[in-house]
Formats: structure tokens, C-alpha cells, sequence
């Protein structure tokens, strides 16, 4: 298979997960607004990393009242249920994506690198594939581009992006998310990054450290 072609620097264009897909969508729980105490951790580490974000990331929008998320429910590789509430006490960085997202099959290797670099007790990269149809898709790609140190967590029936379109946080493919330990959201990205780049680990490591002041 030939390897995803390199991101090209501050990528701007990704894919919109409304065309070609045929999803129908019901009424899923959205994001609820949280109590400014319930997120006063991750406002600080939001205030710690508003500057870092650039370069690389400067499409990473830094709350400026960061809210609670929803906990978001997906599949880990056996099947079995999990949800976001499963990564509490770590700094998350949330990515939804789909084996026909090509933006999102280019920026896999730099997540994997991004995990097999800073991953740790307090950091965790959770990249959830949403592919409707064939499961052995995401599997084959992890297994032919070499990936290794995410976890192949996957919602099948894709409520998790539709959760978030209908908070208006998610507007394609792929979408990611920075959240603190306590589950509250400190940044939203829509589109690709270089995950691996020095911004990008700049990035995650203020936010691990402030977050774990």
C-alpha cells in the first residue's frame, strides 16, 4: 500500500463527513454546558496554551470558557463498550475520523508518533473511527501503514460525530479535541495537523503540565 502522502504545512482543507455518507441522524445527547467550577482546571490550562497554539496548530481553537463534554460512548477493539469517562485524570486528545477521510488517513501516522512519544499515565491520544459499514477497514489501514501505539477504538454507527455536529463542534472529518483530566474541552480543531511536529508537542506538553500543577 502507498504510504499517506505528507501533510503540507497548515492544511486547510478536510473532509466533510455529511457528503457521500448517507447518515440519517435522530436526536443523539449533546454536549451540556458546565458550571464555570467544573472546568476551572482546564480555563487555566486553556490560559497556559492560548500562545502555543500556532504554527502547526494554529487552527487549534482555545476555549475561552471551557465546557464539560458529554461522555461520548464508542467500542475499544473487542467490541466492548467504553466511553470518555474511561480517561479521566489523563489529558485527552480526541480524534474522529474514517478510512475514506483522506485528510484523516494522512494525519494517523503523526498521532501514532504523537502517542508513541508523549503517551503516558497522564496523556493519551484516542483516535475513534466511525466507519459505518466493513469494521475490517480501520484494522487492514492500522495494520498496512504501521500503527502501533493507538488503540483501534471505533462507534460504528458514528453517534459520536453526530454529538458533536449537533453541538456544532464538529463541521467534518476529521475533528479533534483537547480535554483536560476532568473531561472539559480546552480546544477544538477542525481539519488535519502535523500531530508530530514541534508545535504540536508543545502544545500537548504545556497542557499535560498545567494540567498536572
Amino acid at each position: 500500500m502507498k504510504k499517506p502522502a505528507a501533510l503540507p504545512r497548515r492544511l486547510a482543507t478536510f473532509v466533510f463527513a455529511a457528503a457521500g455518507a448517507g447518515f440519517l441522524y435522530a436526536g443523539a445527547p449533546g454536549v451540556k454546558e458546565a458550571r464555570a467550577e467544573d472546568c476551572a482546571g482546564a480555563a487555566k490550562t486553556a490560559e497556559a496554551v492560548k500562545d502555543i497554539a500556532k504554527g502547526e496548530v494554529a487552527a487549534m481553537n482555545i476555549s475561552k470558557k471551557p465546557e464539560k463534554l458529554a461522555d461520548f460512548a464508542f467500542n475499544d477493539p473487542e467490541g466492548k463498550p467504553v466511553s470518555l469517562a474511561a480517561f479521566k485524570g489523563k489529558t485527552v486528545l480526541l480524534n474522529v475520523w474514517a478510512t475514506w477521510c483522506v485528510p484523516c488517513r494522512a494525519e494517523m501516522p503523526e498521532l501514532d508518533k504523537l502517542q508513541g512519544e508523549l503517551g503516558s499515565d497522564r496523556f493519551q491520544v484516542v483516535t475513534v473511527n466511525i466507519d459505518t459499514s466493513r469494521p475490517e477497514r480501520p484494522k487492514k489501514f492500522f495494520e498496512e501503514t504501521g500503527i502501533k501505539a493507538l488503540t483501534l477504538y471505533a462507534d460504528p454507527k458514528a453517534n459520536i460525530f453526530y454529538e458533536l455536529k449537533q453541538a456544532g463542534k464538529a463541521l467534518g472529518l476529521p475533528v479533534t479535541i483537547l480535554i483536560d483530566p476532568e473531561g472539559c474541552q480546552v480546544g477544538l480543531m477542525n481539519g488535519p495537523a502535523a500531530w508530530h511536529s514541534a508545535d504540536a508537542k508543545a502544545l500537548v506538553a504545556k497542557a499535560v503540565e498545567t494540567a498536572g500543577r
